[in-house]
């Protein structure tokens, strides 16, 4: 499960109102800078190191960009009267992008993170190679709508006047707690993650103070507006994306009802936009480029190889 030896360099952007935090390498130890570029963008509550146990799998020669969103991670939490949102962490990431001299990449994104690459690879096509999806298609929506936004008004609300002192865990119990929070199914009951998996991400989720941890992540992130968005903007968004696309579907992630019409529609309106959309179903949980990354590697470098880097798409003649 561990890093198979990637050096990665830990990096600081500042953006206004604070800093994004998160870290990047070249995966084989080259150092010229000049081979494919991927923006790895994490899922809601998880941080950078969800990609440490893929990225040596990756091929040889890509540099990788691996953040903390604004609230998670390393990165600092947003100030008063700001929440966060999709919108929030697009123009803080296009931000992070130019301050570092990033102008064309690939997004490797998971979840959340795919919610957001979706809307940036729309609005700045210019910007993206390709869009690479791990375990992400639609924002589903559960719940009405209005009851969703006033609860997390309340979220923001709550946590904007009564920002107290978190608890402190043993390393057994923020474990423990990581795993628990990534269990999926009707009842919670499934788990996404293992505990070697947990302390892959504990570093960048909680703060350690002697023998015991306190988390980092900030708690107006609980409130994530995704609903604000909508399945008819989802699906307009979806057919204004024109880079290749490949999506991966963790067969027990959190997308697993595929035959419904509305998600159909969105595999269509991939299909009808992209210039090549691939589709794939990865056996495992939602994590499973985290707990699996041998399952997700190979279809991640064969569209890296075969259609990033082709000649027809003349993309990067460096892999």
């Amino acid at each position: 499960m561990r890093e198979a030896g990637l050096r990665w360099r830990e990096v600081t952007v500042e953006v206004g109102w604070g800093v994004v935090r998160g870290k990047t390498c070249v995966v084989g130890g080259s150092a010229s800078g000049d081979g494919l570029k991927i923006f790895c963008l994490h899922g809601w509550l998880d941080n950078a190191n969800t990609f440490d146990t893929l990225a040596p799998l990756l091929p040889s020669g890509v540099e990788l960009l691996a953040i903390d969103l604004p609230g998670h991670g390393l990165s600092d939490h947003l100030p008063p009267g700001m929440h966060y949102s999709a919108l929030t962490d697009l123009i803080n990431i296009r931000l992070v992008a130019k301050k570092l001299g990033w102008y064309k990449f690939v997004f490797l994104a998971h979840s959340m993170g795919a919610l957001i690459a979706n809307y940036y690879t729309a609005m700045f096509p210019e910007d993206i190679i390709a869009l690479i999806q791990l375990d992400y298609i639609i924002p589903r929506h559960n719940q009405d709508r209005i009851t969703t936004w006033r609860a997390e008004v309340n979220i923001v609300t709550k946590a904007e006047a009564n920002e107290k002192v978190r608890p402190l865990y043993t390393k057994k119990e923020a474990l423990q707690r990581l795993v628990n929070a990534r269990k999926s199914g009707p009842n919670n009951e499934e788990e996404n993650i293992d505990e070697a998996a947990a302390e892959i991400l504990l570093p960048r989720s909680a703060i350690r103070i002697g023998d015991e941890y306190r988390w980092r992540h900030d708690s107006k992130v609980y409130a994530r507006f995704t609903m604000l968005y909508g399945m008819d903007n989802w699906h307009f968004v979806v057919t204004r994306i024109t880079c290749p696309v490949l999506l991966l579907r963790a067969s027990n992630g959190i997308c697993n009802s595929l035959l419904e019409p509305v998600y159909r529609k969105v595999l269509d309106g991939y299909s009808s936009s992209s210039r090549l959309f691939q589709y794939s179903c990865v056996d495992g949980a939602h994590h499973v480029h985290l707990t699996h990354p041998e399952r997700v590697a190979p279809l991640v470098k064969h569209f890296l190889n075969n259609v990033v880097a082709s000649p027809k798409h003349a993309m990067s003649p460096k892999l």
